[in-house]
């Protein structure tokens, strides 16, 4: 999937910057609802945004990249409260903004539909490390939201990298994000293998209403609400470090058919390309054989 894709349906967009961004839609707290799609299928519903989103830029820029390095305990300790349904769940991670050069530690805290965000920026030469000034942040927001339970020991976990385009509803109470060109990383292995989710589309609305502008048209095109589906779990389990992950089985065939369309669009151009070779060929001969 190239960003190419995308680049020229985002031109006929509003724009909006950074300040208005976080003055209009910076939920820290918020309903978040997910959608799976394919490359085609983001494409044609991205015609049906236009009259109610606005898209971020940044120095003529519309698409971003991102880097996340996760946090978990030895034993995948927030990656099987998720698996297990429990609640609260827990997300800890640090994200790089690599074309602004920006880096944050996150805390992502979830009870029933509704989450919170803690975060604070650090230098970006310190990012994917738990340093001492990450722990102290991470302890206290533990504490402060588990009755100042002991706060478990954390390591880096899982990288993914994606492409990310944001979309502001014009009333400024919806942000969308949507997410491409995925790949997770498994850190707890010296060589861990990167996985490649090719043709998957991640969007996930993020309001504080439950009748959000992204579920209209997400009805419009038949596509429903994944019923479970975190980038952090996707790649625990691609890594083969989840011992379990039933809770996410409906999602990761989802995701297998989506990846299988690349596989059949591959071999569908290969037979073409084939085809066109042999006639050519054909033609060659048959010449040959008439001089």
């Amino acid at each position: 999937m190239c960003c190419k894709e995308f680049k020229w349906p985002l031109t006929s967009f509003e724009k909006l910057n950074l300040t208005e961004l976080n003055a209009t839609a910076s939920f820290l707290k918020r309903i978040d609802t997910k959608f799976l799609l394919t490359t085609k299928q983001f494409k044609e519903a991205l015609e049906y945004f236009k009259k109610d989103f606005r898209v971020l830029e940044i120095s003529g820029q519309r698409m971003f990249k991102y880097d996340n390095v996760y946090m978990d305990t030895k034993d995948f300790k927030f990656y099987n409260d998720h698996q297990n349904w429990l609640n609260p769940r827990t997300k800890i991670r640090t994200r790089l903004y690599k074309d602004s050069g920006l880096a944050f530690f996150e805390y992502k805290h979830k009870q029933d539909s509704v989450t919170q965000k803690f975060r604070y920026d650090f230098p970006i030469d310190e990012h994917g490390i738990m340093t001492k000034w990450k722990k102290r942040f991470f302890e206290w927001v533990w504490q402060s939201l588990h009755n100042w339970e002991k706060a478990p020991n954390l390591t880096p976990s899982i990288r993914t990298t994606y492409d990310r385009i944001t979309l502001v509803s014009k009333n400024g109470e919806e942000r969308m994000t949507i997410d491409f060109n995925i790949k997770t990383k498994n850190l707890r292995r010296k060589n861990g293998r990167v996985v490649n989710l090719k043709n998957l589309v991640i969007i996930e609305s993020k309001t504080l209403k439950a009748d959000a502008l992204a579920l209209e048209v997400m009805k419009k095109h038949n596509i429903k609400k994944a019923k479970a589906c975190s980038k952090y779990s996707l790649g625990v389990i691609y890594a083969g470090l989840a011992e379990k992950y039933d809770h996410f089985s409906e999602t990761m065939e989802e995701i297998k058919m989506i990846r299988l369309e690349t596989l059949r669009w591959r071999r569908r151009n290969q037979n073409i390309k084939s085809f066109k070779e042999n006639r050519q060929f054909t033609r060659k001969a048959l010449k040959t054989i008439m001089k």
